[in-house]
């Protein structure tokens, strides 16, 4: 098939389909149309009948004991999360790194046979290092894709699907601060002074709240002291940037899959969306309608607003939602 082509060009080739590749494997990217659906709220006697319900149900059906289940199974991904990120682009960027300067080396001989050939893969390997390095430098202090490892796992898939507790039971803050807060022990025992096995964790895992929370499981006292869990954040935001969990969530009405994608099947939690100002927060803002029936935006004249600007909906942009001094100090 080669044979009549010189070696050069064939060089030339060989190059171009290393570079294809590379870019191929660069530029696979997690794709995730999962729906998220509210969670309908559950009170705490139906939480607890839920959950006892559910273990016991999921106990029965697992034949091998769920002691035998090693950390390091459950502490991984999800498949459906895996690849959600800017991703691991080393080796692209080498290969890219050698293809340019092959290139650029052989296009320079004299005795060059295919110096068109060599330019043009000189160039498209500085346009894809280009790309790689544009990509990896906007991620910088962002965390697309982090998922870090927990002190104690635990599974919003199991919580919040399997059992059926809704996100604002736990995430109480949410709703009246700007932080959406971690739920204290206390919530966790609300459950768990009952609930001591998990589907998958077996004992393991929730001994480790009684042993933070200096709880005795046997005799059910508090007699040892306690000490708390540090559990590693996963959302950061920059420090000159400012977001309050209330405003989004109860006057926005912004549900928590639509920032957080779909918690509520992840066994480990991950970064799931780019929280970007201009491609996530500003997109939003510019789309997103208000709520004009909410008390708190009594004294906003919408209807002149409309008729001035001569538009049919009032989008968070239009009060204030676009600007600078709203979100950074």
């Amino acid at each position: 098939m080669f044979s009549g082509i010189n070696s050069v060009k064939k060089a030339g080739l060989i190059m171009l389909l290393f570079l294809s590749l590379s870019a191929f494997a660069g530029g696979q990217t997690m794709s995730s149309n999962v729906t998220a659906t509210q969670i309908a709220g559950s009170t705490l006697t139906q939480t607890i009948a839920t959950a006892t319900t559910a273990q016991a149900q999921s106990t029965k059906a697992k034949k091998t004991p769920a002691a035998t289940v090693d950390r390091s199974d459950y502490d991984k991904i999800d498949p459906e999360f895996i690849g959600i990120g800017p991703g691991n682009n080393t080796l692209p960027f080498i290969i890219s790194l050698v293809v340019f300067v092959l290139a650029t080396i052989l296009g320079r001989r004299k005795k060059c046979k295919a110096p068109k050939l060599m330019i043009l893969v000189a160039l498209l390997s500085l346009a894809y290092i280009s790309k790689i390095t544009y990509v990896e430098a906007r991620a910088l202090g962002r965390q697309h894709g982090y998922a870090p490892v927990q002190p104690i796992w635990f599974s919003h898939q199991i919580h919040a699907t399997q059992n059926g507790i809704d996100c604002e039971y736990c995430h109480v803050d949410a709703r009246t601060s700007r932080h959406a807060g971690i739920p204290s022990l206390d919530v966790c025992m609300n459950c768990h002074n009952q609930v001591k096995k998990g589907s998958v964790s077996g004992t393991k895992e929730i001994a480790k709240i009684y042993q933070h929370l200096g709880y005795n499981s046997k005799t059910g006292q508090y007699d040892k002291p306690g000490k708390p869990i540090e559990w590693v954040k996963v959302h950061n935001l920059p420090d000159h940037v400012y977001f309050n969990h209330a405003q989004h969530v109860q006057a926005g009405k912004v549900a928590c899959q639509e920032c957080h994608g779909p918690v509520e099947k992840m066994n480990r939690v991950v970064e799931y969306k780019e929280l970007s100002m201009g491609d996530f927060c500003l997109d939003c803002h510019r789309k997103r309608g208000v709520d004009t029936s909410n008390p708190y935006y009594k004294h906003y004249k919408f209807k002149e607003m409309k008729e001035k600007q001569g538009i049919d909906k009032i989008t968070v942009d239009k009060i204030g939602g676009a600007d600078c001094s709203s979100c950074h100090y």
